[in-house]
């Protein structure tokens, strides 16, 4: 009989033994266990338990001990050895934990101080114990003894460790930490108890509780208390302690079972599902020893990922599959069926962040096989694109046609010419790998190639697949491929539909947002005005078409004129609200949020920007992949309004989606890294920021290509600015230099140029190269004027700072004069007031108006 099996009797047996009244226990008892000495002896033992000190009704640790009197020889400046004590730190049970400082041997350290009173037979020999393991476990996990013996009172003291930090949860929580953080964190754990397993250490309880996570990031393991040495002699021994957590306490130690190292490979299991859930694998509540007995064997937990609500820390789409199996295999009720210690655990666990297959799910094939592709995703993903896309698309071209007999025949077509272009090409590889990474593009273009030579009479086939390709080269970033395809499809468009049919509309419209990805901002603006013609001839002014089109307006205008970027956005954001909620419309809110950040309006960008998330997170129950991009401009928006804590919040959460969706090596994921960087920055937290920044750089410069205007440009400028507030101004320069000469590239002005610009006149003025900065600012100025936003209040003063360097103090009063006040209320101006005037202060000091400088830098103190 197994030990699950032998258990669970044992469950049933005591659950019924329970409910019987007392006279009849023993004759129940006498005929459910027949033969079954042992069981019979663990059933009575429980039940006596209950009976004699109510261990089955209370929790299984006493409770907190009061206060000491004033009589109690331990107190605040008390030596215990080399070691004065300092405050309580907490009591329970038989022991009581100080706070101690040594001042001995001159230098100071702090230690953590456990002291027992009654140290006679068994206690003496378990406290015994305790010391002997701590003293033997020297890892950076586990918190280390220092020193232990006897006081002159006969009460035993260790004198361990103090870490100061925060318990595991309550770690992850307050930092809103993502899954991979978490995991993380749970993999120093496991190292902790491995370590701990190959010296024949089982800790017995671990818990949240007994885990503290330091300000750096580091895990400590404390409390060996109750831990038991293993050896080849006592290896079957029994846990005969009841000091333990029920939460968390394995099977066999609830039915006094044997114990060995599975028996933390389930309490680590817990602590995994409740890092990921955000909830205990069972009722939370404070029940007692009984009832948590009850609860372990009556039913096996459901998966994690079930567990998860909205409110979780991790989503449950993230759970779902490896973590939900690795879970499963360490709570399995029989020990030998779990696995066997924390290092296999941790390997599970590390596998799957390698997106290698675990072994909880080996056998299924097609997980295998998910497993591979993600694993070699830069060399698959060309084609694993081509495939997902091509299944989407030839779906949309199905459901394009206007009637069902003309659908299904053209879908027929469709499908038929790429079956045909697949089964020629790819099965004629030699080399699998070679195909997996070169046929993409080559299917591609000989597609592409097929569909000009073999549906020549086929002109609404011909349209359909023209599409389909587009799409197709849109998904692997070939911008110049799907242009030339999307302005083919537009001509033979007008031949199949009609010049003035919606279907051409639509078709302009999708070149229109081609153009835009590739920066032919000319190309674009002529195709929006032509769809939107077709549309206002058709009288059509709330079609899901005209809010595409609208979309198209707004980003082609948030480059030179933003006002009329917003309007549009706002008429997008009115015509989609007309239908059924979608990812459209976010997208319109999105873009009325941009409009407004770019137009330096960061407090107006956020709540459009938030409306922009919650519908993503609504639509169809499947959250939108553009959540990452979301959290990043609300990021950026709520940093600009200089609530920093939102701003983190928010940094954080565009890191979080970036992870689920695309993993901790992507673009997207580094720039919201590099976003958080920023945002830590102006916070005053300089030294977290750089580092992050600088950490993200070199990895994201290795994934982008140097002409990349999407990911290269604010990734370098962000590390200039980063550097000039660390007070590098040279190794700023260079890279805010090589961030523009990919942000200048487009033929239209840009907010962003400007900015940058001003940024290198910055580090220009740092290193007193005046006239270059100068021209920097002249240039920028130019830009702001042709793209309205003649703002001075960054430019104007850079300008003063340079003519006060050279001392022309008389110009830079005249540029402080032509410099507008603040009016507004907001937080944002009320620090641009204190700017201004410290600027003051500073022109009058260049001035000699020693007096006039101090009363107006006293004022900016005041106000700040």
């Amino acid at each position: 009989m197994s030990l699950a099996e032998g258990m669970s009797d044992l469950y049933e047996i005591f659950e019924r033994a329970l409910a019987e009244p007392v006279e009849r226990r023993s004759a129940y008892l006498a005929s459910a266990c027949a033969g079954r000495r042992e069981l019979r002896d663990r059933i009575e033992h429980l039940l006596v338990l209950g009976a004699v000190d109510g261990f089955l009704d209370r929790p299984p640790l006493p409770p907190p001990m009061p206060e000491r009197d004033r009589d109690d020889p331990y107190a605040p400046g008390q030596r215990i050895g080399a070691y004065r004590l300092q405050r309580r730190l907490g009591a329970g049970g038989m022991a009581e934990v100080w706070l101690a400082e040594r001042t001995e041997g001159g230098f100071r350290q702090r230690a953590a101080v456990k002291i027992i009173r009654e140290m006679h037979g068994s206690h003496a020999e378990h406290f015994a114990m305790e010391r002997g393991i701590l003293a033997s476990l020297l890892h950076p996990g586990i918190a280390r003894l220092y020193d232990g013996g006897v006081g002159s009172d006969g009460s035993a003291y260790m004198i361990m460790e103090y870490v100061e930090g925060e318990h595991l949860v309550a770690y992850c929580d307050a930092r809103k930490l993502g899954l991979n953080e978490r995991l993380g964190l749970f993999l120093q754990i496991c190292d902790a108890v491995a370590y701990a397993h190959t010296q024949l250490v089982v800790h017995r309880d671990l818990k949240p509780a007994n885990i503290l996570v330091t300000t750096e990031g580091t895990v400590k393991l404390l409390d060996f208390g109750i831990a038991k040495v293993l050896s080849t002699e006592r290896a079957r021994d029994v846990t005969r302690t009841v000091h333990m957590s029920p939460a968390y306490a394995a099977p066999e130690q609830l039915a006094g079972g044997y114990v060995g190292t599975s028996t933390d490979v389930f309490a680590l299991g817990v602590i995994l599902y409740e890092l990921l859930a955000g909830a205990l694998p069972w009722s939370g509540d404070a029940s007692p020893l009984s009832t948590a007995v009850k609860r372990l064997l009556d039913a096996r937990a459901p998966p994690p990922s079930r567990a998860a609500r909205p409110h979780s820390p991790v989503p449950a789409r993230a759970i779902e599959g490896d973590l939900d199996a690795i879970v499963g295999v360490a709570l399995r009720r029989d020990p030998p069926a779990r696995y066997p210690d924390a290092r296999v655990l941790a390997d599970e666990v590390r596998r799957h962040l390698d997106h290698k297959p675990v072994q909880a799910r080996i056998g299924a094939k097609a997980y295998v096989l998910r497993r591979f592709l993600r694993r070699h995703w830069i060399g698959l993903s060309a084609a694993a694109g081509l495939f997902v896309a091509m299944a989407i698309a030839i779906v949309a071209v199905t459901w394009q046609a206007r009637e069902a007999a003309m659908q299904a025949q053209r879908a027929e077509v469709v499908q038929s010419f790429m079956v045909d272009l697949f089964r020629t090409n790819t099965n004629q590889q030699r080399d699998p790998v070679k195909a997996r990474l070169t046929t993409a593009r080559e299917l591609l273009d000989m597609g592409v190639r097929r569909v000009d030579s073999g549906l020549a009479g086929a002109p609404a086939d011909r349209l359909a697949l023209l599409r389909v390709f587009a799409d197709l080269y849109r998904e692997l970033g070939l911008r110049p491929e799907q242009i030339r395809l999307r302005r083919e499809a537009v001509g033979l468009s007008r031949a199949v539909h009609g010049d003035e049919s919606a279907e051409v509309a639509g078709d302009l419209v999708e070149f229109a947002q081609s153009a835009l990805d590739a920066d032919a901002i000319g190309e674009a603006a002529t195709a929006i005005a032509e769809a939107k013609a077709i549309l206002d001839a058709g009288g059509d002014t709330t079609s899901m078409l005209r809010g595409k089109l609208l979309l198209a307006s707004a980003e082609e205008r948030q480059r030179s004129d933003l006002p009329a970027a917003r309007k549009a956005a706002l008429d997008a954001v009115h015509v989609f609200s007309g239908h059924k909620a979608s990812g459209d419309l976010a997208e319109a809110h999105y873009r009325v949020g941009l409009t407004a950040s770019y137009s330096d309006e960061p407090r107006d960008a956020i709540a459009p920007l938030k409306r922009a998330i919650d519908i993503s997170a609504k639509v169809d129950g499947v959250p939108n992949p553009k959540l990452v991009v979301y959290y990043y401009q609300l990021a950026e928006s709520e940093d600009g309004a200089l609530d920093y804590d939102a701003a983190e919040w928010a940094a954080r959460e565009s890191v979080r989606q970036s992870v689920v969706v695309n993993g901790e090596d992507h673009v997207d994921t580094l720039q919201s890294r590099v976003l958080l960087g920023e945002v830590l920055i102006d916070a005053g937290r300089i030294g977290d920021g750089l580092g992050m920044i600088q950490q993200a750089k070199p990895q994201m410069l290795r994934l982008v290509a140097r002409d990349d205007a999407l990911h290269r440009p604010p990734t370098l400028r962000a590390s200039g600015l980063a550097l000039l507030g660390a007070g590098d101004p040279a190794a700023a320069l260079a890279d805010l230099s090589a961030s523009i000469e990919t942000t200048r590239k487009p033929a239209a002005p840009r907010l962003v140029v400007a900015l940058t610009m001003e940024d290198i006149a910055n580090a220009l003025i740092e290193l007193d190269r005046r006239d270059e900065a100068l021209q920097n600012l002249d240039d920028a100025l130019a830009i702001r004027d042709r793209i309205g936003r003649p703002t001075r209040m960054r430019n104007t003063p850079l300008r003063i700072r340079a003519a006060l360097d050279e001392g022309r103090v008389d110009e830079a009063r005249s540029l402080f004069a032509g410099l507008d006040a603040p009016v507004g209320a907001s937080r944002k101006d009320q620090v641009a007031g204190i700017e201004r005037a410290l600027l003051e202060a500073d022109i009058a000091l260049a001035a000699g108006d020693v007096a006039g400088a101090a009363s107006r830098a006293a004022q900016a103190v005041a106000d700040a």
